[in-house]
């Protein structure tokens, strides 16, 4: 799979994540710094536990971009009871229509991006009328093949994945982000709402 666009996901995936926590108020505000990124403010937890776990998810992320098996991610914000409540599912497909030479210095993947956050942002009144004790868990749908690999991986070896039953459910709603392509992959962003 192409570098730049695993790169381009992950550190896209990155920022999408700890802004989903901020609107989400998973955690209180002043757990988070503001940033820059995509030309808009964009937050950023400052919990080293919270980091870490992200920064774990996204290494696997990455891996299974690498070996082109990843379908899905899905961060939910679960209840006490660690049943999710909200989903933002990012859904992963080749686009065959791909040109090389189409968007070379990658304008239209940070407008997409930008657009992506402000979008969030938008929404974020949405996403606040959650119960109070709430948590999160990050989802990765890739194949058992790549997650027996990933397990004998030494450097993702802190941090295993745990196979889940598939378990479709219905959602009441269904709020679209965004849609668009990074090199040669399209990316789908949405909102799962109970």
């Amino acid at each position: 799979m192409n570098n730049c666009f695993i790169d381009i996901t992950v550190e896209f995936l990155a920022v999408a994540f700890h802004n989903i926590l901020y609107y989400t108020a998973v955690y209180p505000p002043n757990v988070f710094e503001t940033r820059k990124k995509y030309s808009v403010v964009v937050y950023r937890s400052q919990h080293p536990d919270v980091n870490q776990y992200i920064d774990l998810c996204l290494k696997s992320v990455a891996e299974c971009l690498r070996e082109g098996t990843m379908k899905r991610v899905e961060f939910a914000v679960t209840d006490n009871d660690y049943t999710p409540i909200i989903k933002f599912v990012f859904d992963f497909e080749k686009n065959v229509a791909y040109e090389e030479d189409s968007d070379a210095y990658l304008v239209q993947v940070e407008q997409n991006l930008r657009a992506f956050c402000l979008n969030l942002s938008a929404m974020s009144n949405k996403l606040r009328d959650i119960p109070d004790d709430r948590s999160f868990t990050i989802f990765l749908h890739t194949n058992e093949s790549t997650a027996v690999s990933m397990a004998s991986n030494p450097d993702l070896e802190e941090f295993p994945l745990v196979e889940v039953e598939e378990k479709a459910k219905e959602h009441d709603k269904i709020l679209p982000l965004r849609r668009f392509n990074i090199r040669g992959y399209s990316i789908d962003a949405y909102v799962e709402m109970k």
